[in-house]
């Protein structure tokens, strides 16, 4: 070729492919929305599951946990960019929505608790006869029902269960597969580095890596080299072509206790090594007693619990893996629930006679127990689930105790910031009504933040002489040698790690006036002769911003009230990430009385925000007048059974507060609290305070001791 020489060839080729690479990245594809392609996945999903469903977009604000997919609505992001073509980003919708109706042709729901697996000898209990089974339930609620630790069970049940379905559709549909091996390499390239994770939760990553059909090498501490390898050896089965949802199961319960059996913090375990993927020589002996015993919960071993970061295009974790009474699987923040009932579903319900019918619900809505008005807005009761589409509404399961089961998406919270009022004169009026309170209270908090401080000895400057050194340093200069100048000692303050949610009862019941006391302030306050139950509340919550803001600790304020499950009102005085500011203030003058008390969605709710909070302690603390109570609580089963209905969805609500690693605490001013809370807080501290007007000072002696 005349004129050309190689390097000049080689040369522009480079300098051609560099511009197209920079062609490439100013014309990125901006991605491919939900929206564009609904019609046609819509279609593309019914053929291959044979049935319906809305695709319905989640957006960047709001968490896709919030709206679990069900059979009839698969949620999924409303856009996706993560390739730089609208091709690849539209394989990643049809890959999903793959996966999510392989459960159905693949067989997920089809499991059978006694039918044998074809690849592993049985773990399961071979009768069903020494099981607690309760109306209803599913043979795959029944299988987690043997674990301790259900809701880890759950989640290596998916992995397994994922994996089985993903090599599953590739055999099934042959010309998918490439694809699929594209979104599997680009979750892969997603997932989290092994590196610095304690041992369980690296062994998790390795077996969620595992299901993605990765090849790579891994390198991991000695102490996880055997269960890695053992971990391999079980999962290979499920990518047989004969491998069904029951060798899922059998995988769970051996995966599960390779997990379990590792320690559940983080330390150093030595050096990162390549580990060898040869099978071990010999099988090990599996845990053979089923159910697990349950065990001993350690201080602290829920903030240590295994997390595995989910897989983009496959379902949540656990979000469709169980039935409801018939009615659909069960979400995920549903089985992340289930607990082991105390007694069979017929010993909390009230006996009737023979063929005798439950009572029916009334007619018209109980009046609440301490009020008969509810305000203007109209109450509607309705059946069945809820889904809400409006920002900043979430929808939670609730606690039927009488059925041993959880009521899928049941209420509705409604979370908004509460406007602030013209000035913040409120606040600003407290604490100068408080002030002969404030130096008790101040001295409390500087007590907490003198005791997060270290003495630290030998330093150049500080507080004090220290004594040892500034005599070394005298007799240093009195031989002649230059004497140190490091002589004093000096407080330094140790980070404190806590992170605390109040929330506080605003039903229509703290509008009730308080019969002050003989440490009562002064008559008129607020420009009122009188007081209420919610202006203690309000005030109390203004000292505890003030006091709180001397310290650092994050905290964050909020009001509830219920007018039915449809409408939980869930008020923002403060959120974590807002500092005190006017604006904040101002937001206490306009906390009004509302309506009902609904706690069990509001705890939830809270537990929800305080998850996303990473801190070694964190609080929630409940302040309220009196028992919970609603509209609708419990009515299906009759005019006396919402009080024990109401209790019982309160305390699971509290139980799961403190399996998420949170600290509940319920302090409230009604004078029979006793009664009823020894069932609601079983195994939870509680307070119930005799005169009302005690509530600020209480609330605060009491905030010292729950973070000492």
């Amino acid at each position: 070729m005349k004129g050309y020489t190689l390097p000049g060839v080689r040369a522009a080729l480079k300098k051609r492919a560099a511009g197209a690479a920079r062609n490439a990245d100013e014309h990125r594809h901006p991605g491919q929305s939900l929206e564009g392609v609904a019609p046609v996945l819509g279609l593309y999903y019914r053929a291959l599951s044979g049935r319906n469903a809305a695709l319905v977009p989640y957006g960047d604000r709001n968490d896709p946990l919030q709206y679990p997919d069900t059979h009839t609505t698969i949620r999924l992001p409303d856009r996706i960019g993560r390739f730089v073509s609208g091709g690849g980003n539209f394989l990643w919708y049809k890959i999903a929505l793959t996966h999510r109706a392989a459960h159905y042709e693949g067989g997920t729901f089809s499991f059978e608790f006694l039918r044998p697996a074809a690849h592993f000898t049985a773990l399961r209990p071979s009768s069903l006869d020494q099981l607690q089974r309760h109306e209803h339930e599913s043979e795959l609620e029944t299988f987690f029902s043997l674990f301790a630790q259900r809701q880890l069970a759950v989640e290596v049940f998916t992995v397994m269960e994922d994996l089985r379905l993903d090599e599953w559709s590739k055999r099934r549909y042959p010309g998918l597969r490439g694809a699929y091996e594209k979104i599997q390499r680009a979750a892969l390239h997603d997932r989290p580095p092994l590196a610095g994770l304690g041992p369980r939760n690296a062994l998790a990553e390795v077996m969620v890596r595992l299901s993605l059909a990765s090849k790579r090498p891994f390198e991991l501490p000695a102490l996880l080299h055997e269960p890695a390898r053992r971990l391999l050896q079980v999962m290979q089965p499920l990518c047989r072509p004969d491998a069904r949802v029951e060798d899922s199961a059998e995988a769970a319960m051996r995966a599960y206790c390779l997990l379990v059996g590792l320690p559940n913090m983080e330390a150093d375990y030595g050096p990162d090594l390549p580990v060898d993927p040869s099978p071990p020589h010999s099988e090990p002996q599996w845990q053979a007693i089923w159910p697990e015993p349950e065990k001993t919960r350690l201080e602290g071993d829920e903030v240590l619990a295994t997390v595995m970061a989910p897989v983009s295009y496959r379902d949540q974790l656990g979000s469709r893996y169980t039935w409801y009474k018939g009615a659909g699987p069960l979400d995920q923040q549903a089985i992340y629930r289930f607990t082991k009932a105390d007694a069979p579903a017929s010993a909390s319900a009230p006996a009737l006679p023979d063929e005798q019918e439950r009572p029916k619900p009334p007619d018209e809505p109980m009046e609440h127990d301490h009020h008969d008005h509810f305000g203007e807005d109209e109450v509607h009761l309705h059946s069945g689930e809820l889904h809400s589409h409006e920002l900043f509404s979430y929808v939670y399961p609730e606690w039927d105790h009488v059925a041993h089961a959880y009521k899928r998406n049941w209420c509705c919270v409604k979370e908004s910031r509460i406007d602030p009022a013209a000035s913040s004169r409120y606040y600003d009026e407290t604490l100068r009504a408080y002030g002969r309170l404030m130096p008790h209270i101040q001295n409390q908090f500087e007590r907490i933040a003198r005791e997060g401080l270290r003495k630290v000895k030998r330093m150049g400057d500080g507080d004090d002489l220290d004594l040892d050194a500034a005599i070394e340093s005298f007799i240093d200069m009195r031989a002649g040698l230059s004497p140190s100048e490091q002589v004093y000692t000096s407080r330094q303050k140790l980070a404190r790690d806590v992170v605390v949610a109040f929330l506080v009862d605003k039903s229509s019941s703290t509008a009730e006036h308080v019969e002050p006391s003989g440490e009562a302030l002064t008559p008129v306050l607020h420009g009122r002769n009188y007081r209420t139950i919610l202006d203690l509340e309000k005030e109390t919550t203004a000292l505890l911003m003030a006091s709180l803001e001397r310290i650092g600790d994050t905290y964050g304020i909020y009001f509830f009230s219920g007018s039915g499950r449809e409408d939980v009102k869930f008020h923002v005085l403060k959120d974590f990430e807002e500092r005190l500011s006017d604006r904040v203030a101002a937001r206490i003058d306009n906390i009004k009385p509302l309506h009902t008390t609904r706690m069990g969605p509001a705890i939830r709710h809270t537990v929800r925000k305080l998850r996303g909070q990473e801190s070694r302690t964190k609080l929630l603390m409940l302040i309220s007048d009196g028992r919970p109570f609603d509209l609708d609580y419990g009515q299906q089963y009759g005019e006396d059974a919402e009080v024990a209905y109401a209790i019982n969805d309160t305390r699971q609500a509290l139980n799961e507060a403190r399996q998420a690693g949170i600290t509940p605490f319920v302090l409230t001013i009604d004078p029979q609290g006793n009664d009823y809370l020894r069932t609601m807080c079983d195994g939870i501290d509680y307070e119930v305070l005799d005169d009302i007007n005690q509530l600020p000072a209480r609330l605060l002696a009491l905030y010292r001791t729950l973070t000492a």
